[in-house]
């Protein structure tokens, strides 16, 4: 495995722990864009989570996330050159 799908292994669980038990943004290093790409898409998901399991979110909100986290995965992939799994 190349070190860079090592790093996004790493950094799809660090995202799946974020967005489902909240706490802290991970710190990240690096590449401003990609840094940039990578928090974007992981606050995009987890704002998405959020309101999913809200019971005061309407359909209205959700679209809106639905369509921000679809924007932050295609920026994550234009940066980081793979998809978002989130």
């Amino acid at each position: 495995m190349e070190k860079q799908d090592k790093v996004l292994t790493e950094i799809f669980k660090v995202t799946g722990r974020y967005i489902l038990e909240g706490g802290r943004a991970p710190s990240l290093s690096g590449d401003e864009t990609q840094v940039k790409a990578i928090r974007d898409a992981m606050n995009a998901s987890r704002r998405l989570y959020e309101a999913l399991c809200s019971s005061s979110a309407n359909l209205d909100t959700i679209t809106e996330m639905v369509h921000a986290r679809q924007v932050a995965a295609i920026e994550f992939k234009r940066v980081i050159g793979r998809e978002w799994r989130y």
